[in-house]
């Protein structure tokens, strides 16, 4: 094998497993868990929607544009991570702390610049960055475990 190439025959079993169905008791449809989720996201999205002519009045809202983006880099960050650490170790907790630690400490970084910034320390801020750090940590895991 010459610095990097693939066998032949990893990648064609690499494929297999990956056009494979999941098994039914990977996801089930009909639990609990599931209903209970999806609940939550429709009550989520009405909250969103009947909330949203309010927020102009409030200076740093709960559900600004800002919150959305750092739900998406936390998110992105901590899958991402995880990934990166997947690379490195087979130990699961190494893999979730990597994750969810570089994720929350560019919140963390990015509250204390705009702190010393002028924007001022923003909880609710932080507050999406930890749910985007628990989600994505939990998506990539979900992954690592069902996938591969």
């Amino acid at each position: 094998m010459m610095g990097g190439s693939v066998p032949k025959g990893a990648l064609a079993s690499l494929m297999a497993r990956l056009s494979e169905p999941l098994p039914s008791s990977a996801f089930p449809t009909g639990s609990a868990t599931l209903r209970l989720s999806l609940a939550f996201a429709l009550g989520l999205t009405a909250f969103f929607a009947i909330r949203a002519p309010a927020q102009a009045a409030e200076p740093d809202p709960w559900f600004g544009r800002d919150k959305v983006m750092h739900l998406t880099v936390s998110f992105a960050l901590a899958g991402t991570s995880y990934a990166a650490a997947a690379g490195c170790t087979r130990r699961t907790s190494i893999r979730i702390l990597s994750g969810a630690g570089i994720a929350l400490s560019a919140g963390i970084a990015k509250e204390l610049y705009d702190q010393y910034g002028g924007m001022g320390f923003s909880w609710r801020d932080l507050t999406w960055d930890a749910v985007g750090t628990a989600t994505g940590t939990l998506v990539a895991w979900l992954v690592d475990r069902y996938l591969f």
